[in-house]
């Protein structure tokens, strides 16, 4: 029995690096083309499988080599895909492109037409089995659906909140675990300040656990009304794609391995970045014990934010 279920993007991703972004209306040499699996769902369930928890994903994919594709890399790391509902249509991908100068990516995706799961398509013995339902925002109503039951037995609910898709509003309420990005949690409040913002979501949601996470600043739990920062660890990031991703499932694995909020922000912190030094989304994503040598032999850094 997979200790999280997630619901949420799994996306095909063209993965392109080249020297330097193009212009519009130009021609550039690109210097290495890879195929991967993304989405912050899809990635976020990978980490926690590769840092050495069971992980499952309950969604869909199209009939096509995309949805082939994402199926196979979710089995290759260790996710269990036996729920994993096949539509006809065409899966959800994206063409990605890494800048290797500065290690930045720019991401033009495409949601596809394969049908959406439904709340038919959620095994709820699966799901009351579980100890965390991991979401993304995406996939909506069946996020609503899956997060309602798991309130009634008791599995914690977390969201990576990078997006704010329409009626996001309407999930917020059922979630144990919000960790938004800055740009989400102003959005989403209307505020200037992220932690004005935190206090606006604790206020009106009521998390059990709020992080808020800045990108290369690192982030801060928000903890009796205050913001306490985690330490980021500076390396030469050479792929930030899925490095918000990995945050999210490296918090949930830390803290099905028992670790307390701020240690769980420290130990996916060190995660995503040990991620960034290597390629692709989800194959550069490190295990467990690489990450502990990785935080013994790097120190990280508080930045005020």
């Amino acid at each position: 029995m997979a200790k999280v279920v997630g619901i949420g993007a799994s996306v095909f991703d063209i993965l392109m690096t080249m020297d330097s972004f193009p212009r519009e209306d130009t021609k550039l040499r690109g210097l290495e083309t890879k195929f991967q699996c993304g989405g912050p769902c899809a990635t976020g369930l990978v980490a926690i499988s590769k840092l050495g928890e069971s992980a499952c994903y309950m969604g869909t994919v199209g009939d096509d080599m995309y949805g082939t594709f994402v199926k196979g890399e979710l089995d290759r790391y260790g996710v269990d895909t036996s729920c994993v509902k096949v539509n006809p249509g065409l899966t959800f991908h994206s063409v990605v492109l890494l800048n290797v100068s500065n290690g930045s990516r720019t991401c033009v995706w495409n949601r596809g037409q394969a049908a959406a799961p439904t709340a038919e398509d959620v095994n709820l013995e699966l799901l009351k089995g579980a100890q965390y339902l991991h979401l993304d925002g995406n996939q909506l109503d069946c996020a609503i659906f899956a997060a309602k039951k798991a309130r009634e037995f008791g599995v914690t609910v977390s969201l990576d909140a990078g997006g704010a898709y329409p009626r996001i509003e309407e999930l917020l309420p059922l979630v144990d675990v919000l960790i938004p990005s800055e740009e989400f949690a102003k959005k989403i409040t209307g505020c200037d300040r992220a932690e004005d913002a935190a206090r606006v979501l604790e206020e009106r949601y009521h998390p059990q656990v709020l992080v808020i996470t800045q990108g290369s600043k690192g982030g801060f739990l928000w903890e009796s009304g205050k913001a306490v920062r985690y330490p980021v660890f500076p390396v030469k990031a050479i792929d930030s794609n899925g490095a918000g991703d990995t945050f999210h499932g490296a918090f949930v694995a830390a803290r099905l391995k028992g670790m307390n909020v701020y240690d769980a922000c420290r130990f996916a912190s060190a995660t995503s970045a040990l991620k960034c030094t290597r390629f692709g989304a989800q194959a550069g994503i490190p295990g467990y014990e690489e990450v502990l040598e990785f935080m013994k032999s790097h120190e990280g850094v508080i930045v005020n934010g």
